[in-house]
């Protein structure tokens, strides 16, 4: 048998072991994925039977003297709660925004509509505030799948410095150095705490369920009680590290249910961020059909407001689709937008931005430019 024979059959075999290796390292795998399956599987069917126990010796006749004291004191504690509430970004939300336990508060907006300027409103305007219900600083918690945490941040100090936070290329060294003076001002005291999906050394700490459910777990468990959480978004959590098998639809399914769950648990209401489509030409299309993902976080949502940028009025219109205690339904309202932050709507306002648009417009019409540039920035 000559060299290049021997060469050849050692290679076919060469190829083959690896082959076979390869085949046992698959089924092996396999096996792993089968057995993890059948793990989650015996998970859930526990569950199910364990609740199916707890119904099954539940007591449906006259409420324990127990249950009734605690039921008392849950009531007595949310109407406190209703009328000591915080204020939601500033007074025109006063009588639409139930800014208090209990709630689940559901704000839903184009791509580029400003519900990161939204996020920061409603950190800036809280962190300003001592919770009537609890005569303490109040201190918000940002669960944020869409921005990094020191974005956040800088958000907030430009709102208190009424800097906008774009073309981040342009920034003085001063801008700069203030940023990072003011991050340690903003988390002292835990009165600014944003989480973000690359927290604590991990990955999808805000983009899956498990991630989101650790979360509140633990504020619960060690009794660590922000004023607000705040969801920055829904549709962002889309996994699971648990069950791979899950599509985002059936994450978000399950991320309802738990949202549900945690709003009467946690003594503080929480703000969800979502994404939503444009209506319909004909303006029929209803807001649940506009989310983006599944539509289910309307149902335990309390309250649910779309924003709709008016760019040119610099104002923002607030429609209020559902409001379980509120009588808002239907209602539109406006805010202003100056440097920044959501401002009351007034007449004065308007009036100021309907000259500013004239003096752009006659400066565009006569072609002298940007003659009035520098008093409309300001």
């Amino acid at each position: 048998m000559d060299e290049a024979t021997k060469k050849r059959i050692h290679d076919q075999i060469a190829k083959q072991s690896e082959l076979e290796r390869i085949r046992k390292e698959t089924q092996d795998k396999r096996i792993m994925l089968d057995s993890k399956r059948v793990d989650l599987e015996m998970e859930r069917s526990h569950r199910a039977e364990q609740e199916l126990l707890r119904i099954k010796a539940a007591n449906f006749g006259e409420m324990s003297e127990k249950d009734l004291q605690e039921m008392r004191q849950s009531n007595a504690d949310y109407m406190s709660a209703a009328k000591k509430k915080m204020v939601f970004i500033n007074e025109a939300f006063a009588d639409v925004v139930p800014f208090f336990r209990k709630n689940l508060i559901l704000i839903g907006g184009k791509t580029g509509e400003g519900k990161s300027t939204t996020v920061a409103n409603i950190i800036f305007s809280t962190i300003k505030q001592t919770n009537p219900a609890t005569g303490k600083p109040c201190k918000v918690l940002v669960i944020s799948n869409e921005e990094v945490k020191e974005d956040v941040y800088n958000r907030v100090t430009c709102l208190a410095h009424g800097w906008h936070y774009a073309n981040h290329d342009q920034f003085t060294e001063d801008q700069l150095k203030t940023f990072d003076e003011f991050m340690p001002r903003w988390t002292k005291g835990g009165r600014l705490t944003v989480i973000d999906n690359n927290s604590n050394g991990g990955n999808g700490e805000t983009t899956s369920i498990e991630g989101i459910q650790s979360i509140f777990d633990w504020l619960i468990e060690n009794k660590v009680y922000y004023d607000v959480v705040i969801l920055d978004y829904y549709q962002n959590v889309k996994f699971s590290k648990k069950d791979t098998s899950l599509n985002e639809y059936e994450v978000q399914a399950r991320l309802a249910a738990m949202l549900d769950r945690y709003k009467n648990e946690y003594p503080a209401p929480i703000v969800v961020m979502a994404q939503v489509t444009p209506p319909a030409a004909d303006g029929r299309s209803p807001f649940e059909g506009r989310i983006k993902g599944r539509k289910v976080i309307t149902d335990p949502s309390t309250l649910i407001m779309e924003m709709v940028a008016e760019r040119e009025l610099l104002r923002t219109k607030w429609i209020v689709h559902k409001s379980r205690f509120t009588e808002s339904v239907g209602k539109i309202f406006h805010t202003g937008y100056e440097r920044g932050k959501f401002v009351k709507y007034t007449t004065d306002f308007e009036t100021k931005v309907n000259l500013m648009n004239e003096r752009r417009e006659w400066a565009k019409n006569t072609g002298t430019g940007d003659v009035f540039k520098e008093r409309e920035d300001e």
